[in-house]
């Protein structure tokens, strides 16, 4: 009754608190003001006070509830149970953890008892009654220890002096298996209050007599129990503990729980994964490593953007990106400067702010895919949720990390093309068959350039070595209550260009941690900040370097660029003088309160901040230009741009035991607000020097553009979760979100979801008759997610500026009509999936089939011209699926004292379609989709042989006679189906051995899919004016007449249509040594004389080799463009 009049105080306390704390919440809304320009482009004013006031009444009522009933009890009834059993009823009946070594339960009786809702405190009282053994209570752990004997009379004591009884006990913790340090663990006297944490040596130092009794638990490991016979107990060795799936904590954003009773889809890769690749995207490190994720890179220039699809493609015309949360914030994943209507991009393509993270800051990825998972995040959890955890500090002394890497890079696979004197026969056969005459004009290759000159342009273009340098320092430490990190990265790299580009990164990463004395109150506050300075090319070079003649000149006599009176042989040194200068900033902050005022209830409040900043400068000097077929004057491009994002995040969680049932709640609230801006977008042509291309004033010509948006968002959400006996769970989800993106009609939108799960191993048969059976799950999931990943203020008229020829006056014009009743796309997701734990968990695989799909399709409708417009954002009523199948495995093949070997394996099948759209032949899209097919599907024409010249044939699907472009499928051309260019099924293998102090870790990734050849990147046949690959022209030369007539010096109907047929599309599978590392760690007894804690040395390599059938320069890639490179890089580890 104590118990419960001091939670019940708790509570009405808090709950005043609360109240103010909520009127203050709500002031704001009450007092701000929204100007006339955004009014139609926000969240009404009175629906979030309606929210706001929503979630507070809702929290009001978890909180009168939980204070009637804060008590923890136990109810079991049983006669001669084991002690160690009945513990584990208090394990999973309680929120408390339970210390004890088997020894000391060895002495322990069997109990009778029978009890209902009885406190945790007397059960324990009498459990332990009669028996050798006794109990303490500490920050929700529950120590059993043996009782001690009868102290001796306190005559015996007069005769020993004080500092005999009561001494500094010392000794050393370290790993069983490994002997390398336990830093953290904490060791606790029995039956005393006093507890100390090993430092980062292990070592530990606490007051305490000579015959008591010493417990050592860690996370981890096995807790231990010896009695203290000396001062220097000297080392103790810990044993480890394989982590099974009932101990695996998964982090799902708004909350956590444990593998085991997990409803939901979530995989997960840890620091130790990320820190053996040398990458600089951290979303390289993923690849081959999740099932049912697919990542490409879409090319090998550094800061390259990577195409991230989780269980496939859900909309017909927009991108599948994924939901990006770091340290519960959302953050920016699409480019900085695409936020607003201006973008000046690179060969790298758009940069990405992901390729601002550090990745050696990174403590964890989880990528949360099914319903169950993602219905949290409601309208942005179609496409999948990817987390990232930062690295924190941690308890200890200070530690100062130090981590250098070096390494090299190249293109890993050039294309073998024609050399001169191959290149020049087929020309001249190609006049020949065209009856043409070559001129200096139309063959400058025949007649003007020297005709025994060769040069490789792959290899001088992009077949040089980049070079890479990574450096990263961290410091850290603390103790239990208050500790902290700080970081710092610096990163450079060059490119395989023939001329000098870089790419340099450098940033700091802060963090520092508190909880109070008591652990009830806790505050944790991030902060990362990184400087990207890159000058990259403006073009990729690779399509030149291809196809350039290869006798082409590059430079005059006098050493100026050459320049070609045939257009298609231009100089690829004039991209080269022009500079593409990026610099960008990335802030990203969090500030994370905690507060549970009695066991079970958590106020929490999540606040967050970021801005992302991108200078920009393009620079196009006349001389760079075509000086012979063009007349482009000198240009320049410069742009600003920014974006801030500001979150808050109030929660109330409450998780209530009593007997076999647990429930625990959730309801919470998010406000959102994002504002983009450029500030500037100038364009400026014609300078009177390329010298002056900086300056604005020496520009014939000026024009300078500004753009803003802004985006609100606003939501309420909750969970239910209820769990009986440790054996069946359900999982309810809800959330409503409100967004600017929509017209007042369809603002808001409802999402949720629903999981259940059976954990059947926990049934008696399965325990007595399956011992080898360690665990195993069935769970299945229905959920409703949405997505408002379309522009801002689609739902508004637009209007755009215009010079009127009267008087050359300037005017407004109608750019867009207005639709306000466009709605929230939503993406239904099923899924059911086994989970299997073998031989102790050794061996761990899950199983799952998923089907999703996404109605409401939001896409730009097209519009007749004669209504002004050439579109407007509208709903169609298609719906496209994805499902599929995943499957992964976890093994520890062997483990040993000194060698374990341990297995990853993963593969994913998808299958995506295009499973309704209504009235398809009423809209424009009739020509595009067919349903039943995949949304990216090709249609090719069908080879049919060669004519009587030899040239190629293709069949007439359509019956007219002629080859037509349009579709088969729909009688209007002779275009079929032939595939996706989706992967049929992917995955990846990984395996890791560590021998003593050596880890090597490998992993191999595999894809199984269709792509087009380097065939399907030419309209002209063989014999025009531009190199092609050997492969490529033995295909063509296959697929045609054995006279080689179709070898043509000019354009020619049949063959471009060969570029268009099914002969071009090919097997783009690959196999593909993704990543190896290879470590030795230096024994501590070697590098102590040092003060060095750890010191490791590794070897590195990404995209080592790949086995496949592909001809082109990457099955990844598969296109004309720089792929992704072979790298291989060397470093080091200190910690001191």
């Amino acid at each position: 009754m104590q118990i419960k009049t001091h939670c019940n105080q708790c509570v009405e306390g808090a709950l005043r608190a609360f109240y103010k704390a909520a009127a203050a919440f709500l002031l704001p809304w009450r007092t701000t003001k929204i100007t006339p320009a955004i009014t139609r482009g926000v969240l009404n004013r009175t629906t979030v006070n309606a929210m706001k006031l929503t979630f507070v009444l809702m929290t009001a009522i978890v909180l009168n509830v939980a204070a009637k009933g804060f008590g923890q009890s136990i109810t079991l009834s049983g006669k001669e149970m084991p002690v160690e059993k009945v513990l584990q009823v208090v394990r999973k009946q309680t929120s408390y953890m339970v210390a004890y070594s088997k020894e000391v339960l060895g002495t322990a009786k069997p109990v009778t008892l029978d009890v209902h809702n009885m406190p945790v405190e007397e059960f324990m009282q009498l459990l332990l009654k009669d028996q050798p053994l006794k109990f303490s209570m500490q920050n929700n752990t529950i120590f059993i220890t043996e009782r001690p004997v009868p102290a001796p009379s306190t005559s015996t004591y007069r005769y020993l002096p004080e500092s005999v009884t009561m001494q500094d006990i010392t000794g050393k913790l370290v790993n069983a298996r490994t002997n390398e340090p336990v830093a953290g663990a904490s060791v606790h006297i029995v039956g005393q209050r006093l507890m100390v944490a090993a430092d980062e040596n292990g070592r530990f130092s606490i007051k305490a007599n000579i015959g008591d009794m010493l417990m050592i638990t860690s996370v981890g490991f096995v807790t231990k129990e010896i009695k203290i016979t000396s001062a220097n107990i000297g080392t103790i060795a810990i044993e480890p503990y394989t982590k099974k799936l009932t101990e695996v904590v998964i982090n799902k954003g708004y909350y956590t729980e444990s593998q085991r009773l997990s409803t939901g889809s979530v995989t997960s890769v840890n620091s130790k994964i990320i820190e053996r690749q040398p990458v600089t995207n951290v979303l390289q490190a993923l690849q081959g490593r999740m099932a049912g994720v697919t990542i490409v890179q879409n090319n090998g220039f550094p800061g390259a953007s990577m195409d991230v699809q989780v269980r496939g493609v859900n909309s017909m015309l927009r991108t599948s990106q994924p939901l990006y949360i770091v340290d519960g914030v959302p953050f920016l994943s699409d480019a900085i400067n695409a936020q607003t209507g201006n973008v000046i991009n690179g060969a790298n393509g758009a940069t990405s702010p992901l390729n601002s993270f550090n990745p050696s800051d990174i403590e964890s990825i989880e990528v949360l895919k099914d319903g169950d998972a993602t219905a949290i995040y409601g309208s942005r959890g179609a496409n999948g949720v990817i987390l990232i955890t930062t690295k924190k500090g941690r308890a200890g002394k200070t530690r100062l990390d130090i981590n250098m890497n070096t390494g090299m890079s190249k293109v890993s696979h050039l294309v073998p093309t024609l050399n001169t004197e191959e290149f020049l026969a087929l020309r001249r056969k190609g006049f020949e068959n065209s009856k043409l005459t070559p001129t200096a004009a139309n063959a400058p290759d025949l007649m003007v350039w020297d005709q025994n000159k060769y040069t490789n342009f792959q290899k001088l273009l992009i077949g040089n070595t980049a070079n890479f340098t990574d450096l990263n320092m961290s410091l850290s430490g603390g103790d239990l209550h208050n500790n902290f990190l700080l970081s710092g990265t610096y990163h450079h790299e060059t490119t395989v260009y023939y001329l000098d580009k870089f790419y340099k990164r450098g940033g700091a990463n802060f963090s520092f941690n508190h909880s109070s004395a008591d652990n009830k109150f806790k505050a944790a506050i991030s902060a990362t900040y990184t400087a990207d300075n890159n000058t990259l090319a403006v073009e990729d070079l690779t399509s030149r370097a291809y196809q350039l003649a290869p006798n082409f000149p590059l430079y005059n006599p006098d050493g100026s660029l050459y320049w070609s009176t045939d257009f298609f042989s231009q100089n690829p040194l004039g991209p080269m003088m022009r500079t593409n200068r990026n610099k960008s900033t990335n802030l990203n902050t969090s500030l994370n309160l905690r507060y549970e005022p009695v066991t079970g209830l958590e106020f929490k409040v999540l606040g967050g901040f970021g801005r992302a900043d991108m200078e920009q400068a393009q620079l196009t000097p006349q001389s760079s230009q075509d000086q012979v077929n063009t007349t482009n004057a000198s240009r320049a491009a410069f742009a600003y741009s920014y974006t801030k994002n500001y979150i808050v995040e109030p929660q109330v969680s409450y998780t209530k035991l009593f007997g076999k049932h647990r429930i625990s709640s959730l309801v919470g609230g998010s406000w959102q607000y994002r504002r983009s801006r450029q500030p500037y977008y100038v364009i400026a042509t014609d300078f009177i020097s390329d010298d002056f291309i900086e300056n604005l004033t020496s520009a014939a010509t000026v024009s300078t553009y500004s753009s803003s948006t802004d985006y609100k968002f606003a939501s309420i959400l909750g969970r239910l979760n209820y769990v009986y006996n440790d054996k069946y769970v359900l999982n309810a989800i809800f959330r409503r979100d409100g967004s600017s993106r929509f017209g007042p009609n369809n603002r808001f939108g409802n999402f949720g979801s629903i999981g259940a799960a059976w954990l059947f191993t926990e049934e008696s048969f399965f325990n007595n008759h399956l011992k080898w059976l360690s665990s195993g799950k069935l769970r299945g999931s229905y959920g409703i997610t949405g997505s408002d990943n379309i522009g801002n203020y689609g739902y508004l008229d637009s209007y755009s500026t215009t010079t009127y020829s009267l008087n050359g006056s300037t005017g407004l014009v109608p750019s867009r009509i207005a639709n306000g009743n466009f709605r929230w796309e939503e993406t239904k997701k099923l899924e059911g999936a086994l989970e299997l734990g073998i031989l102790d968990d050794r061996l761990q695989l899950t199983a799952a089939y998923y089907r999703n799909t996404t109605g409401n399709q939001l896409v730009s409708y097209t519009l007749s011209s004669q209504t002004g417009f050439t579109s407007y954002q509208a709903n169609l009523p298609a719906q496209v699926q994805n499902s599929g199948l995943e499957f992964s495995l976890n093994s520890v093949n062997i483990r040993s004292k000194y060698f374990t070997w341990s297995t990853n394996f993963n593969i994913s099948a998808n299958r995506n379609k295009l499973k309704a759209f209504p009235n398809i032949e009423k809209s424009s899209y009739y020509t595009t989709y067919i349903v039943g097919n995949p949304v990216s599907s090709t249609y090719v024409y069908k080879y049919a042989g060669y004519d009587s010249l030899g040239l190629p044939v293709m069949e007439d699907l359509n019956g007219d006679k002629a080859t037509t472009f349009g579709l088969a499928a729909i009688g209007r051309g002779d275009r079929y189906f032939v595939g996706t260019q989706y992967p049929k099924f992917y995955g990846g293998l990984t395996n890791t051995f560590t021998y003593r102090n050596f880890t090597l870790d490998f992993t191999f990734q595999f894809v199984k899919q269709k792509g087009r050849s380097l065939s399907s990147t030419g309209i002209y046949p063989p014999g025009y004016s531009y190199n092609l690959s050997k492969d490529v022209l033995e295909e063509y030369l296959a697929a045609t007449g054995p006279n080689q007539q179709a070898v043509l010096a000019s354009y020619n109907a049949a063959a471009s249509n060969y570029f268009s047929s099914d002969r071009t599309f090919v097997d783009a599978s690959f196999i593909r040594m993704k990543n190896f590392s290879f470590s030795y760690d230096f024994s501590p007894s070697l590098i102590r004389r040092a003060h060095i804690y750890q010191a490791r040395l590794f070897i590195q390599g990404q995209n080592l080799f790949t086995i496949t059938s592909y001809k082109g320069f990457d099955p990844e890639s598969r296109g004309v463009s720089l792929p992704p490179l072979r790298t291989f890089s060397a470093g080091f580890k200190l910690s001191f």
